[in-house]
């Protein structure tokens, strides 16, 4: 920073008026603009009517500001045609050129208005001059040279421009392509990432073709970016383009210096214009990338004026967001144009590696994911897809650091899993894969590869004696589930080959029709050592799903716990108690259809149930609630209550059925006497599993 540059921004808030408007402004992110000459210096601000005025602004109407029948002596350089302009709605004007509709936004030199042009009868977009500059001899230069700028665009990310006119009181305006949609800062925030970097390509794709036309932008913002319904990207109002050499026209007007201050580089909010460059858009694109990244632009400050010298000194506004986008940014921000990307094009390069990394990124992270939700299961095809997905990563980004770790990690993980799971061969091969064949780990896996050899050589010395058990029986090991030896009684009930099964995981023969079982199984028998008379439905080989009671024993042989489990088919004795329950039920519809109150209860769940009959005939409704014992013994009279419960407590422990007459009361308060009969069900261990019974009223019942 030059003392002659910092003495311009000095001189400029050294106006008193001008330093205390910009200090009553609010932080906003529209363009201040500041006219220098020999003979004042003026600022213009979209809110101000007047650039020195005390008072801000209210909305301009569509009609001209000036008095009717005025005129401004137009001294405008090159051919500017007349065009007569109009308002729709203010009288008939049939030789009109442009009717104005309705006014679509404004800047800090002009208003855009929505217009209907009648030769071609299209809607057109029409950008005038403000009133209060229409007269500066500069602004007008300024304004021919900003459609100038953008007639000499030719590019798809650059809004099209139809005319350059002036009206008949002597207004300059331009005519443009009418975008369908809205500006980008309307939609910034609910845009995703993704989108947002696809329209900062492409408005980067514009700027770029600008500066091979030798023109900067100077005030590139999401405001200046409008999106159209249909896709397009425009890059608008290059009303402060400038030229770092050559345009004649452009060098002509350069006295004018501005931009926004909340996204503006160092040399725009000193006011240098010997400090402005291709630079200087750049860090306008990378303000732009930290408005996507963090919701806010890169400088603040209380007011208008705490902005200016924020942006003057570069101070960014403090972001907890991290990453290479963040990075890109920052770097394209820097103070000096020296220390930012060398071009647009080192810019766009940048964004586009960060792409490619990302993508190598996201695929680390989907290793990561598939790998953590599948922790616990030591899935193999889990550790497969991962290692896939790593490979890929390093191969998009050869350089991704985290990836080569990772599947550096993920092979130690996938070494300790094929241990854990007894595939020590594999474990070893991978130890070797990554240069971990001496390691502890190693060494210890090498160690149970021997002891497993060694075990395979003592367990053939009992497995004769199990093969020839009368019983249906298998030998797993504890630590992984594999097995170790199937008898052949277990070959006839289930049809599993012995020479199918030995070796593999008891887990991936889906033998055990509902897994939950087998792990209450192993937790049970992990706890006590023992576990007997187990009941669980397995599957037969051909999918025959078998009713068995299994039991099974720990043993530690040569240095190793065995599970020694014996199963027994109960499929035909399942059928007569389902054949039983069957009998039940029919028996109950039948007693329903009598319209019988009957009654259940189960010891073992303490869960009753009452037919509609029982909870008519004692006056109940199932509003009442779930029925309970207690329900049930609180409507019994306290006289006869002691009786009923000793009753069922000798129907539950020995099985003894009961014939009783007791009083119950009624939601009336009486009593009536209800003859109840109960009937235990057992078990073949003569356990009681159910006590039924029904509740009959008396030949002459008694209302007590």
């Amino acid at each position: 920073m030059s003392d002659d540059a910092v003495s311009l921004l000095r001189t400029v808030l050294a106006a008193p008026q001008l330093q205390q408007q910009l200090a009553r402004m609010p932080l906003d992110t529209k363009t201040v603009t500041v006219i220098v000459d020999a003979e004042a210096t003026s600022l213009s601000h979209p809110d101000w009517r007047a650039a020195a005025s005390e008072t801000e602004t209210v909305d301009l109407p569509i009609e001209s500001a000036r008095p009717p029948g005025s005129t401004i002596a137009a001294t405008d350089e090159g051919f500017v045609p007349l065009r007569r302009v109009g308002v729709i709605g203010h009288g008939k004007c049939p030789d009109n050129d442009y009717r104005l509709v309705g006014r679509l936004g404004s800047g800090g030199t002009g208003i855009v208005y929505q217009a209907h042009q009648r030769a071609i009868d299209r809607e057109v977009a029409i950008k005038m001059l403000r009133d209060e500059l229409a007269i500066d001899p500069v602004s007008r230069q300024r304004f021919l040279v900003e459609a100038r700028v953008i007639g000499g665009l030719d590019h798809p990310n650059v809004i099209a421009l139809h005319e350059l006119c002036v009206d008949e009181t002597g207004g300059l305006f331009y005519s443009m392509k009418r975008v369908d949609g809205t500006s980008w800062d309307e939609r910034i925030d609910s845009l995703s990432l993704a989108e947002n970097l696809e329209t900062l390509s492409r408005v980067a794709d514009a700027i770029r073709y600008a500066h091979s036309r030798g023109i900067i932008h100077r005030d590139i913002k999401p405001e200046n970016v409008m999106l159209g319904r249909f896709g397009e990207v425009l890059v608008a109002d290059w009303g402060l383009a400038t030229s770092p050499s050559g345009d004649r026209a452009l060098r002509s007007v350069d006295s004018t210096i501005g931009g926004t201050p909340a996204y503006m580089a160092p040399e725009l909010a000193i006011g240098d214009p010997r400090g402005i460059g291709y630079a200087t858009d750049v860090y306008l694109l990378g303000a732009v990338l930290f408005r996507i990244l963090t919701g806010a632009p890169p400088h603040h400050g209380e007011n208008l004026l705490a902005c200016i010298h924020a942006a003057a000194h570069n101070e960014i506004r403090p972001t907890r967001v991290e990453g290479e986008l963040i990075d890109i940014a920052m770097k394209a921000m820097s103070t000096l144009p020296s220390d930012r990307y060398d071009s647009v094009e080192g810019f766009v390069a940048a964004l586009a590696d960060q792409q490619q990394h990302e993508q190598s990124v996201r695929l680390v992270r989907r290793a990561r994911k598939r790998l953590d939700a599948d922790a616990n299961d030591n899935n193999y095809e889990s550790f497969r897809v991962a290692d896939a997905l790593l490979r890929e990563a390093i191969e998009i980004w050869p350089e991704n650091q985290r990836a080569h770790e990772t599947i550096r990690q993920l092979q130690l993980d996938f070494a300790r899993s094929a241990a854990a799971q007894g595939d020590l061969d594999l474990a070893l091969s991978l130890y070797e894969s990554v240069g971990e064949n001496d390691c502890e780990a190693a060494a210890r896996v090498r160690r149970l590869r021997d002891e497993r050899d060694e075990q395979g050589r003592r367990e053939s010395r009992y497995s004769a004696l199990f093969t020839h058990s009368p019983e249906a029986g298998l030998l797993t090991r504890m630590s992984t589930g594999h097995i170790v030896e199937a008898n052949q009684m277990f070959e006839q009930l289930l049809g599993y080959p012995k020479e199918q099964i030995v070796g593999r995981r008891i887990s991936e023969l889906n033998m055990w029709a509902c897994p939950e079982r087998r792990l209450l199984f192993i937790d049970r028998l992990k706890a006590d050592g023992f576990i007997d008379n187990f009941e669980a439905p397995l599957f037969h080989q051909d999918g025959t799903k078998i009713a068995a009671l299994i039991s099974g024993r720990t043993a530690h042989i040569d240095n190793e716990d065995l599970i020694v489990s014996t199963i027994r088919d109960i499929t035909l004795r399942k059928d007569a108690e389902n054949e039983l329950k069957r009998s039940r039920k029919r028996l109950c519809d039948l007693q329903r259809l009598a319209g019988l109150a009957t009654w259940s209860y189960i010891p073992s769940r303490s869960q009753c149930e009452w037919s509609d009959e029982t909870f008519e005939i004692l006056g109940l409704t199932r509003d009442a609630g779930p029925p309970t014992v207690k329900l049930y013994s609180g409507l019994i009279h306290p006289e006869d209550r002691e009786l009923f419960e000793a009753t069922l407590s000798a129907a539950i422990d020995d099985g003894a059925s009961y014939n009783l007459t007791l009083r119950h009361r009624m939601p009336n308060g009486s009593y009536q006497s209800l003859i109840v009969r109960g009937q235990p069900i057992l078990d073949d261990a003569s356990q009681t599993v159910e006590v039924y019974g029904v509740l009959l009223k008396p030949t002459s019942a008694s209302i007590v």
